[in-house]
Formats: C-alpha cells, sequence, structure tokens
C-alpha cells in the first residue's frame, strides 16, 4: 500500500490475535521507528520491546488495567534518554516528546503497511512501567505500543472536516 493510503486507513487496535509477530517484521518495523526525525539530530528516543506475558502483565497493570496491553504478541515501550538531550529543559520537557511522536507515527504506520494493528498507550503510571522494564534513571518513559494481528480492525473515528481545523496566515 502507499503511504497516504497507509496513513488514512490506519487506525487503533486493541483486539489481537494471539500468532506471535516475527522477529523480522518487528525489526523492520523499529528500523522505521528511528528513521524518524529528531531535534538536532538527537536520536534521543529508546525501545524495549517486550513479548514476555508477566512484564506484559505488569505494564496492564501500570497502564491503569488495559488488560490488551497483556494480551498484545508485542508490547513496545518508547522512551526518552535525557543524557542525549541537547536543549536543556525545553528539550526534555518538548523536544525529547516530539522526537519520540514522529518515531512513534513512523512505527505504528510501518506496522499497518504489514498487516500489524497497534495501539498508542499513553495512560500509565511511569515509576511502574520504568521498574517493569528496569529502565536506568535518566530514560523516561513516554508511550506503549501494543502490537499485533488484528482480531478485527474497528471502524475508523470521525476527523475533524480539515476547514475546521486549518487556519490561512493567522487562526
Amino acid at each position: 500500500m502507499d503511504a497516504a493510503e497507509c496513513i488514512k486507513s490506519r487506525t487503533t487496535v486493541r483486539e489481537y490475535l494471539p500468532e506471535d509477530l516475527p522477529e523480522e517484521d518487528v525489526r523492520e518495523i523499529l528500523e522505521a521507528a528511528v528513521a524518524a526525525p529528531s531535534s538536532g539530530n538527537s536520536q534521543d528516543w529508546e525501545f524495549v520491546v517486550v513479548r514476555n506475558r508477566e512484564t506484559k502483565r505488569k505494564l496492564a497493570e501500570a497502564a491503569l488495567g488495559q488488560r490488551f496491553v497483556e494480551e498484545a504478541p508485542v508490547a513496545i515501550v518508547v522512551c526518552c534518554n535525557r543524557k542525549r538531550n541537547l536543549y536543556g529543559e525545553r528539550g526534555s520537557s518538548l523536544y525529547s516528546i516530539q522526537n519520540s511522536a514522529a518515531a512513534i507515527e513512523n512505527l505504528m504506520l510501518a506496522a499497518w503497511s504489514k498487516g500489524v494493528g497497534s495501539c498508542w498507550v499513553g495512560a500509565f503510571r511511569e515509576s511502574e512501567v520504568a521498574a517493569a522494564v528496569g529502565l536506568p534513571e535518566d530514560v523516561r518513559p513516554l508511550a506503549i505500543i501494543t502490537l499485533g494481528y488484528p482480531k478485527r480492525i474497528p471502524e475508523k473515528p470521525r476527523r475533524l472536516p480539515l476547514d475546521s481545523v486549518v487556519h490561512r496566515e493567522r487562526f
């Protein structure tokens, strides 16, 4: 599928088949993530790939009981590495988050292009996620991305019309 079709058709998937994802596919998905732009080319992201059921259970608990995190064949904890931050406070409070968000979008689109569903989980207790995957102090978890073959593809949510969110020259 071409890029525009992939972007327009991708939707959040929270129900997965129990089938495992091949390691080569996960690697290609992660290669797409690290191809994302980053501020000053800092590449301050880190990715923890989790397949272990017990670790995914801990992530699901940290994610306020969102059970699909445990049920997904793969969960990827996307983090920012504060040691690679080049821009002080603004870098750690904004740029690192933007950098990781760009990587996440690439990751999710690459997954979708392979028939793999995903969900971007942002609601979680950071300290519990950090403990579950053994993050060092300078690495902050920003998202959990679940991956798996969709059990079903949900209807894509309605999007606001372009004219209601685009402004020309001034708001």
